[in-house]
């Protein structure tokens, strides 16, 4: 379907509960072996990114098994609203990422192990759930400045999209501020001019 519709890249995440990780990273596994000759044949690429309750969480053990599957065409996705979930290290992460991380979702959220872990409450005590935003530049805790500080030495030169969600009533408004604020911070780090005037 992806090459019929002319795509190219696929993103996908660690899917499989943390609980299990095991058990989910050797179906991940098993499941590559079937798909990786056929993204191969069909000339696609894949982007993969460690989302809140997947089977990896972690930044920096994401991008160790990115790494691990050893074909040029797969690389990493840094996620900014998953930002205290994969470890709060977004320096460290990208730069132990490098040249695999091609694609960057923006957004903001807040940190969640704040306050003692107390910034969100969330019932019955002791749940699993893994509570996260996808809020507007701004209206959160990601340090974005270092997000695109870490990005420019790397050589950085994917895809930056925004990924605002739950504020349906003013998506035409976010996304035109997430865009302007996207733009100021690649300017800022990657210098006046990069984006062509497009």
């Amino acid at each position: 379907m992806a090459v019929d519709l002319g795509v190219d890249t696929m993103n996908s995440e660690f899917n499989g509960r943390p609980e299990a990780a095991e058990f989910a990273e050797s179906q991940f596994l098993r499941s590559m072996d079937e798909l990786i000759p056929v993204f191969e044949r069909e000339g696609l690429k894949l982007v993969l990114e460690p989302h809140p309750d997947d089977f990896i969480e972690d930044g920096h053990a994401a991008v160790d098994l990115v790494r691990g599957l050893n074909r040029d065409w797969i690389s990493f996705l840094y996620c900014t609203p998953h930002t205290f979930h994969q470890g709060d290290d977004a320096t460290g992460i990208i730069t132990h990422a490098g040249e695999k991380v091609t694609y960057v979702h923006l957004a903001d959220t807040l940190d969640h192990t704040a306050s003692n872990g107390l910034r969100y409450i969330v019932n019955p005590p002791g749940s699993p759930a893994r509570v996260h935003q996808h809020a507007e530049i701004g209206r959160g805790e990601v340090d974005f400045d270092e997000v695109f500080a870490a990005l420019a030495p790397v050589g950085f030169d994917g895809v930056v999209s925004s990924c605002v969600f739950g504020w349906e009533e003013q998506a035409a408004e976010i996304s035109v501020r997430q865009r302007e604020k996207a733009t100021a911070l690649i300017e800022k780090y990657f210098g006046a001019g990069t984006l062509g005037g497009g």
